[in-house]
């Protein structure tokens, strides 16, 4: 019953960073109407360096009459870790390390993992302060099994700040699944900060 639970956290928390392989729209060089919190001529454009990241899901699920809660939080502890976007695409590449923390109908496990050599790509797109992304931005495995499984399209809020040198992704999102007599409640709210190389 843990497993499951860890796997549907981890369902959850990359599939807040994944994306699709479908046409980009919109112009990528925001104004401050496309560009929240940007000032003047502000891009995405650009090679971004990981400065922090957390998240926290609460997944409640009921089955066959049982209820079990399983709460997620992890956050980096140490990266390495570049995002770089052009006008149409994005890539990802580097190392980064999360220390985690399962919580099983009140019994906690944590644990810290490191991910080295990790490279991805996709493409995006933005409508007004949010971007859709078809990949992956973080990659994410349990017991040495990638969870590739979790790809798919994924919205998220964005704001570009500090003259354009900051740029924060926030996703604050509440499922409801129903899916072979299980209904499965999820409550995600998960941050990253990058900040822009020059």
């Amino acid at each position: 019953m843990k497993k499951i639970s860890y796997l549907l956290c981890l369902f959850v928390l990359l599939s807040a960073f994944t994306c699709e392989n479908e046409p980009l729209e919109g112009d990528f060089v925001n104004e401050d109407i496309d560009n929240p919190g940007g000032g003047g001529d502000v891009t995405l454009v650009g090679t971004w360096a990981l400065v922090d990241f957390t998240a926290d899901i609460n997944t409640q699920t009921s089955f066959g009459g049982i209820d079990f809660v399983v709460d997620f939080l992890t956050e980096a502890t140490d990266s390495d870790y570049i995002l770089e976007f052009t006008e149409t695409s994005y890539t990802v590449n580097g190392d980064y390390e999360l220390t985690s923390s399962t919580t099983v109908n009140g019994e906690t496990t944590s644990y810290t993992d490191s991910y080295t050599d990790v490279s991805g790509s996709g493409v995006y797109s933005t409508d007004g302060n949010e971007m859709t992304v078809d990949g992956s931005f973080f990659e994410l495995d349990v017991d040495g099994v990638e969870m590739e499984v979790l790809q798919g399209e994924q919205t998220a809020t964005y704001e570009l700040s500090a003259d354009g040198q900051t740029l924060t992704f926030s996703q604050n999102d509440v499922e409801t699944q129903n899916e072979g007599g299980a209904e499965t409640t999820t409550i995600i709210v998960s941050e990253s900060v990058w900040q822009k190389v020059e």
